[in-house]
């Protein structure tokens, strides 16, 4: 039930990847979580699949890289980009980006797993690949 690799459960609706690395709750100008929910959308808007399957549970698998020594926390990383999908979250930021919504709300009922892994790296970046429940 967790591995999404599994064909039988699970097909990968769209992967990509953005080069740089963070969390939310910085309110810096050009730093906040608008403004960083925005460039995942950027990031992601590139061939993004017009047909999405109706009324299915999501599920993210992010892998990152960080570079440089500051504090950074992996639990804070998959908000933003959770966020970034819903469609409420994107009215909310007034998104140029309103074809990107995938779901109503970031819930249970509608975002059914998260996978987080990263590592120090010399460049910033974070994969993100979006699964839906078959």
């Amino acid at each position: 039930m967790w591995n999404l690799d599994d064909e039988n459960i699970y097909t990968k609706f769209y992967s990509f990847t953005i080069n740089e690395a963070f969390t939310y709750g910085n309110m810096t100008e050009g730093q906040r979580d608008k403004d960083k929910r925005e460039r995942i959308r950027e990031a992601a808007n590139n061939n993004f699949p017009n047909d999405r399957p109706e009324n299915k549970k999501w599920a993210f698998r992010i892998t990152f890289g960080k570079s440089g020594g500051r504090q950074f926390d992996v639990e804070n990383v998959p908000k933003l980009i959770i966020d970034a999908f819903c469609i409420k979250q994107i009215s909310n930021d007034n998104s140029v980006f309103t074809s990107l919504g995938l779901y109503k709300d970031d819930t249970i009922d509608e975002v059914i797993m998260v996978q987080v892994a990263g590592k120090r790296n010399n460049e910033s970046y974070m994969e993100i690949e979006i699964f839906h429940k078959k």
